[in-house]
């Protein structure tokens, strides 16, 4: 098993209280900054700091910032990820704020608050040394079984996707290079999830409870997917069809041979090809092209 270098956090983070989003360990988001501590925050400590701890936050999920420094602070989530700014972009329109790109490195509990003003800094617990599996051979068989489990799903999940896009195919050496109990984090970032399912997987201390977590997310996004796929079949089917049948009825009708006879049969052709035109998904332009063309007298 692949093992992870040690990351060892401050003890004292800068906190930034977000609401819009949940940061999980190794993944990349970006936030906007506009309220009063946490534009304290990145004027003070990001714009103004010269070393590497300087860029070093601890970001509190679920939890807004109040508008004024004059109000408290709110209750604070009791879980975040300490995380590393990438990149700070700021504007004076239509207010001051600014854009933080942040890459999260791993969770830490609060275990105190020690100031609340010009920005909150709080003493901190790391919680996520990934290092290394549990000692316990046990626990290392059960880990082992959920981490191949992930994986398989992981996999599968990944190679339904277009492999041809470059970021596909850079996720599908992921799965081989990564540790794999990083990978529980990094997966529930990219696929379809909830902020109330991402908050759950932050608050997931143990690995193996976030091993668990996650496969049924997995699950649920290959399900989707295999249902995406059937109910596009169909459409596509259909206007194939739709075009395989177009030219054969102004190619095989010849003007004044068998017409009368022929007339009705091309009525019912011109309803059933109408129908199938307005059940399509085709955009409003085309739809309006096709209706023109099939009702455009033969040999016109």
């Amino acid at each position: 098993m692949s093992s992870v270098s040690p990351i060892q956090i401050p003890s004292r983070l800068p906190l930034l209280l977000t609401h819009e989003g949940v940061l999980l360990p190794g993944s990349t988001m970006r936030t906007s900054v506009d309220s009063a501590r946490n534009l304290q925050l990145v004027r003070s400590r990001l714009l103004k700091g010269t070393s590497l701890q300087s860029t070093i936050l601890g970001v509190i999920p679920n939890t807004p910032d109040p508008a004024s420094d004059a109000q408290d602070l709110p209750p604070l989530h009791r879980i975040g990820t300490a995380a590393l700014a990438v990149q700070v972009v700021g504007s004076n329109w239509p207010k001051p704020h600014y854009t933080l790109l942040i890459t999260g490195l791993c969770r830490f509990q609060i275990v105190q608050v020690l100031k609340e003003k010009p920005y909150p800094i709080a003493e901190v617990e790391q919680l996520d040394r990934l290092e290394e599996f549990p000692n316990t051979c046990k626990m290392r068989e059960e880990l082992g079984e959920l981490s191949e489990q992930f994986y398989k799903y992981a996999v599968q999940l990944v190679e339904m996707l277009d492999m041809s896009v470059p970021a596909v195919a850079k996720l599908r050496r992921l799965l081989d290079s990564l540790p794999r109990e990083a990978l529980p984090d990094i997966l529930t970032s990219i696929i379809r999830t909830s902020n109330k399912e991402k908050l759950q997987i932050l608050d997931a201390v143990s690995l193996e409870e976030r091993f668990k977590m996650t496969i049924p997310l997995l699950v649920r996004q290959i399900e989707g997917l295999k249902l995406l796929q059937k109910t596009r079949k169909p459409k596509q089917d259909d206007d194939k069809r739709v075009i395989a049948i177009r030219p054969i009825r102004r190619i095989t009708h010849i003007s004044g041979t068998l017409e009368d006879e022929d007339e009705d049969e091309d009525n019912d052709d011109i309803v059933m090809l109408e129908k199938k035109i307005r059940t399509s998904s085709m955009p409003e332009q085309a739809h309006k092209v096709c209706v023109k063309e099939i009702k455009r007298p033969p040999g016109h």
